[in-house]
C-alpha cells in the first residue's frame, strides 16, 4: 500500500500553519492592547473591522458578534498568508528548508511584507483604522508572532519529511 507522500509546502500545510501562526498572532496583539492600556477587543475589532466598516467600533455591534466576525476574518487571512508562505517555501532551497536560522529569517522577513501589504497598503486604501495604533509595535508582531511560528512550523515538517525519507530509504531486516 503506498504512503502518501508528505510535502511541507502542501496547501493543507499552508491553511493550517497559517491559522496556527494567526493565533499566536492574535493572542500577542491583544497582550499588547492590555499591556499599552488599551481595550483587549480593539484588535479583534479592527479585524471584524474588515467586515463591518467602523460599525465595528461602535456599541452597536457586541463583544461577541465583534469576537466573532473578528476571529474569522484574522484565521481566514492567517489561511490565506499561510498557503502563500508555502509557495514560498517550495522556492527555498532544500538544504534551507530544514534549517531553523534560514527559515526563522525568512519567516521574519515574510511577516514584515504581511504587515506591509495588510496595514501600509491595503489598509491605507480601505481600513484607516489599521494606521492608528502604533505601527513599530506591529511590525515587531508580526515579523515575531506571525512569520517566526510560520517560519518554525514549515521546518519542523521539513524536518519530518526528511527523518521519513531517511526511515523509507533504509533497507528493512
Amino acid at each position: 500500500m503506498a504512503r502518501r507522500r508528505y510535502t511541507p509546502w502542501s496547501a493543507t500545510n499552508g491553511l493550517l500553519f497559517g491559522m496556527a501562526a494567526g493565533v499566536v498572532l492574535a493572542l500577542a496583539e491583544v497582550v499588547l492592547a492590555v499591556a499599552s492600556g488599551d481595550n483587549p477587543m480593539r484588535p479583534v475589532r479592527m479585524s471584524a473591522g474588515v467586515l463591518l466598516g467602523p460599525s465595528a467600533f461602535t456599541a452597536s455591534v457586541s463583544d461577541s458578534t465583534a469576537l466573532l466576525l473578528g476571529m474569522g476574518v484574522h484565521l481566514l487571512i492567517s489561511a490565506v498568508v499561510g498557503l502563500f508562505y508555502s509557495v514560498l517555501d517550495a522556492f527555498l532551497p532544500p538544504d534551507g528548508r530544514s534549517r531553523w536560522e534560514f527559515q526563522a529569517a525568512v519567516g521574519m522577513l515574510y511577516g514584515l511584507f504581511v504587515w506591509l501589504v495588510n496595514f501600509q497598503f491595503i489598509g491605507r486604501g480601505s481600513y484607516p483604522w489599521f494606521l492608528d495604533v502604533p505601527q513599530f509595535p506591529q511590525i515587531v508582531l508580526h515579523a515575531f508572532f506571525l512569520g517566526l511560528p510560520l517560519a518554525s512550523l514549515f521546518t519542523a515538517a521539513e524536518r519530518r519529511r526528511l527523518l521519513l525519507d531517511a526511515a523509507e530509504s533504509t533497507p528493512a531486516r
